[in-house]
């Protein structure tokens, strides 16, 4: 897994004690954490759109759940790995929007899909447990497509989020709501149709567990623009990373 970058060899609660605002309120607990916090929020992001690429008929990576079919169909199987279960349902249409019994290769122009991840993982030396649900719609399948065009909308929790790296221990609560826009994915699925473009936004609040700062929220906007790669890139509040789908690990830009 790529190693992260931080800003800082402070301790995340010592941050978060120096630059609190209002420690009875639960207020926001200020920009010095910002490298932590950061750097967390872009390792569940990373967790999550992994699961996603696949989900949307992209590649696996390292730790995907191996749900990809045979040419001509389109997977909608559940599946279990590494502590998640990934569950999905899904509705075909035709070029009419008429609801069709299961997919057929030619005739089917779309389909909505239906994603649940539940379960606890352990990504190097962070730990999440989380329950997640998307809802996704793929259109252009008709014919003999070279595309796909991924929208789509969810939410999900991530609690009991633990990292410990750098000589710092932090523990969350997160929460998020993600917007899938165009996310473009090439047809047929190989080991190299990362998404060639298309963005993701996930709007999280985070919530610190432990501490001077328990209770305390801040929130965090990911932006993550696809390029055709296993390696996109996510502004976090400004702060630019780039993420490995692969490998489920991220990396600050300079």
């Amino acid at each position: 897994m790529r190693t992260t970058t931080l800003v800082g060899t402070f301790t995340l609660l010592a941050g978060l004690a120096a630059c609190s605002t209002d420690s009875a309120t639960g207020s926001p607990f200020g920009d010095a954490a910002s490298p932590f916090v950061n750097a967390d929020v872009a390792m569940v992001a990373t967790e999550a759109l992994g699961q996603d690429v696949e989900v949307m008929r992209g590649p696996g990576g390292l730790h995907a759940f191996g749900m990809a079919a045979e040419r001509g169909k389109f997977e909608c199987s559940s599946a279990a790995r590494d502590g998640l279960t990934a569950t999905r349902t899904c509705v075909y249409k035709d070029a009419a929007g008429t609801t069709q019994a299961t997919y057929d290769s030619l005739t089917t122009a779309s389909v909505s899909v239906n994603a649940t991840v539940t379960g606890t993982v352990t990504r190097g030396p962070m730990t999440m447990t989380i329950d997640r649900t998307s809802d996704f719609t793929v259109s252009g399948l008709a014919g003999r497509e070279t595309s796909a065009t991924w929208n789509g909308g969810g939410r999900g929790t991530v609690s009991r989020v633990r990292s410990a790296e750098d000589g710092s221990t932090r523990e969350y609560n997160m929460s998020y709501t993600v917007q899938r826009t165009n996310v473009v994915v090439p047809v047929p699925r190989t080991l190299n149709s990362w998404p060639t473009s298309g963005t993701v936004t996930k709007s999280f609040t985070v919530t610190v567990v432990g501490g001077p700062n328990d209770g305390k929220t801040t929130t965090r906007t990911v932006v993550i623009t696809f390029n055709g790669t296993s390696s996109p890139t996510a502004t976090i509040n400004g702060e630019v990373w780039e993420l490995d789908l692969t490998n489920r690990g991220r990396r600050r830009m300079p």
